[in-house]
């Protein structure tokens, strides 16, 4: 079992469909994964009634943080992180993309370190999908430094948080990769593993798109010019 108490961070944003089943498959997967775990859902400013009534189940672990509008999935992972009570914490999207299997996989990579990477074996995203994800990375080793892999989620200290200088707050996946170049130019200690990557259970995703690719320049250049303001042992 997974030793250090663990907080899930589960955004979701207009979810009602996958919601459910994705959260009653975390619960029961976590309780028998580790000694100790919360479950921390953040609504951002859905609209589909997916937390009407009694869609969530009912479960001890589970705690839910609503925003009263859509502000994107860097925003709601800012607000579960910081929100997190526990030692760990990592984060699964709420359209069943990371199966709770997978997310064991990460837990299993841990031996210690302050943050564990995830790759993805495969991605059913497509040819447009994968060439925007190596344009991204080629970016992030040109401007951040950062030439570590990180495709899927990560688990991290959640004292990090309160050495790292976070600056991302907009586009969808920037907050990751913060995290990752912060950790590396501080010599933080990181592993990496390998999951799979299920399709959406339904509907399509929210964040590939030219919008927030263009939020996205805007983030590595902030996260490139708090690199260098934080970190006195870095050169950019």
């Amino acid at each position: 079992m997974f030793q250090p108490s663990l907080t899930v961070v589960v955004p979701a944003y207009n979810e009602r469909e996958n919601l459910p089943r994705v959260l009653g498959e975390l619960i029961e997967f976590l309780r028998g994964a580790c000694r100790e775990f919360e479950i921390l859902v953040v609504d951002d400013g859905s609209r589909d009634g997916t937390f009407d009534g009694d869609v969530l189940p009912a479960a001890p672990e589970l705690r839910l943080v609503r925003h009263e509008r859509n502000r994107g999935l860097t925003a709601t992972l800012r607000t579960g992180f910081f929100g997190a009570a526990k030692e760990f914490v990592t984060w699964v999207p709420a359209d069943g993309q990371i199966p709770a299997p997978e997310l064991g996989k990460i837990l299993g990579a841990w031996r210690g370190e302050d943050l564990v990477l995830s790759t993805y074996r495969h991605r059913p995203d497509g040819f447009k999908r994968a060439v925007m994800s190596r344009g991204l990375r080629v970016l992030l080793w040109l401007a951040p430094g950062f030439s570590d892999r990180l495709e899927g989620t990560y688990l991290f200290r959640r004292a990090l948080l309160d050495e790292l200088h976070l600056v991302a707050e907009r586009s969808a996946g920037s907050i990751g990769f913060e995290i990752g170049a912060k950790s590396r130019a501080w010599g933080k200690r990181i592993a990496s593993t390998e999951i799979e990557c299920a399709p959406r259970l339904s509907g399509a995703s929210k964040v590939a798109n030219a919008r927030n690719i263009a939020a996205y320049l805007v983030e590595i250049w902030n996260i490139r010019r708090s690199l260098r303001a934080h970190d006195p042992r870095r050169s950019i």
